[in-house]
């Protein structure tokens, strides 16, 4: 029997070919229009009850080699946590409600739990640890070591000093604080049993211990400070809380390497006030000098308090009004600063009614004083300030610097013997000992403060972060770059050439000795910078931000530059890894990780997920021209699903410049210290206009005035705004001026 089958011939192989192709592009045409319906699912709007779902990121820390990061998100609720990512994104740790996280290496992390708990985690194996009821911990540098003080099961407490690699541990039993200084590689420590209450030091190479001082009365050792080298120490004795009219504070001194202690009792110094006690608060501003040969602290002298029955008095010559003068009360009530020699046994009242404030030079040799009243009273913000200097081993004093602007601390600074300071636009420095003056600015014709500033009084400088010690140069801003000034009279030079592209250079603080913050009892110190620091410095224009690196072999070294918010560079203290934050108004912020400059950027994290099943407005940076022919920038942000045939309302937020705030993206929040919230208003509907705003000096009003109206015509002729609904939300210096807007009442509406 024949078979029916038909055998088919391939007379056209291209034909077949051409078939195969068509039937593979129908199911890829498929798959891609089922996929993207399934991504296209429409947004949701945006209402109030889903505020809660959004938070915070904080970038904590990265790991020596940059392996892992660390960070924390922060919640409106308060439920925060924090996490472990490694920069492959494949193994994350969570620690809820945990904080005060810390590296050992690239393999251990600690944290403190909420419920007081030390948790250790081996990064590479997972093993956890819990250390229950801690009160204070530190790693020792350089080592795998744990400093801890916990609460024993007997309830006393203990120091212990753990080794996370071994696991071993020794314990001190009934220690109630410690502080540990990483120059020293010591602790001192302090113990109390019985009735007997002691101090001891603890050298962590060898364990040795040696006590400093005990005693059997009813007292507390407490505010333990280094010396900054490590070198001595210096504590209160003060009394328990019955016992405080029995026994007086007393502050003492005690220097390592000759085991010597010396003691400032008040009941035994010479010309020491009977009615004047040392502070024994949380915060006496105890401190030792850098050399070690003075000791700093407060003190306060006992007084009436103030009869608030009495009739009051308004002066309008009074320096201060009514309500500040009764408080500050001619400085009467506020502690004063001591300064005491322990190797000569004297001492000293640096501060007093008549100079309240001061500041200490650099190698704390010399207190420059000044009362912040007595200029008062006058037109500006702050008054200007005499300053004078005091030679702290004589006592003398001398006005140095007379009608002298410190608006916000930046315009004096200490360095060793000098003084730097801002006057007449130019930095000056003053050489303590050869007692000379000198400007150091005046030849660069470059000006070190904003010119275009519209605040009636002395602009301030924009900055001075700090100097390299070791060939004492001093930093210095301009608007966009870094200044290098040596004080030995060599060529001032430029770090960086912001100017050329009007991109603003800024050095990012990579240590606590870079800090310009560090307490200098009514100022700060400025940042200390080595020669060879490799610099961090902040790049940002008008519509890019970044990083670079700066170092004196390799100059400008470009890291990021980007059409987005960059922030919270942390880079890696062993490789040229590195991980910050990126956002824009409508991207939530996110954590990127490069291995090193040349590398691709990998998201580590991104937060608020959420957002992006949600309706979302955008920005862009606009430019108008108000009626001085004055070319102007602001920020417009779009309503969520915008639409351009539909009109919009507006909302027009007026507070100087805030052109800055093009890429920020805002959590969408019902808790505003302003009452303004940018995602609050996009997702409802509005348009938000940020117009830049400057001021006329005598005429802040119509000035500002003229520039709301200017920005919002311009706005209203290009974009699909409605102009009947427009609501102005103003800062308080621009409600007397509302009745001069151009509008007329109808078509605006205020906050």
């Amino acid at each position: 029997m024949k078979s029916n089958k038909t055998k088919y011939k391939i007379d056209n192989p291209v034909a077949l070919i051409n078939g195969i192709m068509f039937f593979i592009l129908v199911i890829v045409l498929f798959l891609v229009s089922f996929i993207g319906f399934g991504q296209n699912k429409p947004k949701k709007e945006l209402t109030a009850a889903d505020y809660h779902l959004w938070s915070f990121p904080t970038m904590e820390k990265l790991s020596e080699k940059g392996k892992w990061v660390s960070f924390s998100l922060h919640y409106e609720n308060g439920k925060d946590s924090l996490f472990v990512t490694n920069n492959k994104g494949t193994k994350t740790y969570h620690f809820p409600g945990a904080s005060k996280g810390g590296f050992c290496g690239d393999s251990w992390f600690f944290c403190k739990t909420q419920k007081g708990e030390l948790k250790i985690t081996n990064l590479l194996t997972s093993k956890e640890e819990i250390i229950p009821e801690v009160i204070q911990y530190n790693l020792r540098d350089n080592t795998k070591d744990l400093i801890i003080l916990k609460k024993g099961t007997d309830g006393k407490k203990q120091l212990e000093l753990r080794n996370m690699e071994t696991s071993t541990s020794a314990v001190l039993s009934d220690v109630e604080i410690y502080s540990y200084n990483p120059k020293a590689d010591a602790i001192v420590y302090t113990t109390k049993s019985g009735n007997k209450t002691a101090i001891t030091l603890l050298r962590l190479r060898d364990k040795m211990t040696t006590l400093i001082a005990s005693t059997a009365e009813p007292c507390n050792y407490s505010n333990i400070v280094w010396q900054e080298n490590g070198s001595s120490i210096a504590f209160l004795k003060q009394a328990l809380k019955d016992a405080e009219k029995t026994v007086r504070t007393s502050v003492s001194h005690y220097t390592i390497t000759d085991a010597r202690l010396a003691v400032f009792n008040p009941t035994g110094m010479k010309d020491f006030p009977e009615d004047t006690e040392i502070c024994s608060s949380s915060f006496p501003n105890l401190s030792i000098s850098k050399d070690g040969k003075r000791i700093f602290f407060k003190v306060q002298k006992t007084t009436s308090p103030v009869d608030t029955s009495e009739v009051q008095t308004w002066n309008t010559q009074d320096k201060a009004l009514y309500p500040a003068k009764v408080q500050i009360n001619d400085w009467k009530g506020i502690p004063k600063v001591l300064v005491w020699w322990p190797e000569e046994y004297r001492f000293n009242f640096i501060t007093d009614n008549e100079f309240p404030k001061m500041m200490l030079s650099g190698d704390q040799k010399y207190a420059f004083l000044f009362n912040p009243l007595q200029n008062e009273p006058q037109a500006n913000r702050d008054a200007l300030l005499n300053v004078y200097i005091m030679d702290l081993a004589t006592g003398k004093r001398k006005l140095l610097l007379q009608n002298q602007s410190n608006s916000g601390g930046s315009s004096i600074s200490f360095y060793e013997e000098y003084v730097v300071y801002f006057k007449d636009r130019n930095w000056w420095v003053y050489d303590s000992k050869s007692g000379l003056h000198k400007n150091l600015t005046k030849e660069l014709n470059v000006s070190f403060s904003d010119m275009e500033s519209d605040w009636p009084e002395e602009s301030s400088p924009f900055g001075n972060p700090g100097w390299i010690a070791q060939n004492k140069t001093l930093l210095f801003y301009d608007k966009y770059d870094i200044w290098g000034v040596p004080l030995d009279g060599s060529t001032p030079f430029r770090l960086t050439n912001g100017r050329s592209t009007k991109t603003t250079h800024r050095i990012v603080v990579q240590s606590e000795e870079q800090s310009p913050h560090k307490s200098n009892y009514n100022g700060n110190y400025k940042g200390l910078f080595q020669p060879d620091d490799r610099l961090l410095i902040k790049t940002v224009s008008l519509e890019h931000t970044g990083y670079c690196f700066w170092s004196r072999k390799a100059g400008v070294q470009p890291l990021l530059d980007k059409t987005m918010k960059t922030s919270q560079f942390i880079a890696a203290t062993k490789n040229n890894s590195y991980a910050y934050v990126e956002e824009n108004f409508n991207t939530p912020p996110r954590i990127l990780f490069k291995e090193n400059r040349n590398s691709k950027d990998k998201v580590l994290f991104q937060s608020n997920p959420q957002h992006f099943k949600y309706n979302w407005g955008t920005s862009k940076l606009i430019t108008y021209t108000n009626s001085k022919g004055n070319i102007l920038n602001g920020v417009l942000c779009y309503p969520a699903n915008y639409h351009t045939d539909t009109k919009y309302p507006m909302v027009v937020y007026v507070y100087e410049k805030l052109s800055k705030e093009l890429y920020n993206y805002v959590n969408p929040s019902q808790n505003n210290p302003t009452g303004f919230n940018i995602s609050n208003f996009t997702s409802k509907g509005y348009f938000v206009l940020l117009p830049d705003i400057v001021y006329e000096i005598g005429n802040p009003g119509a000035s500002a005035t003229d520039c709301v109206v200017s920005a919002t015509k311009k706005i209203i002729d290009t974009e699909s705004i409605d102009s009947v609904r427009i609501i102005l939300d103003a800062q308080t210096e621009l409600f007397n001026a509302e009745k001069n807007c151009h509008y007329s009442k109808k078509n605006i509406r205020y906050y």
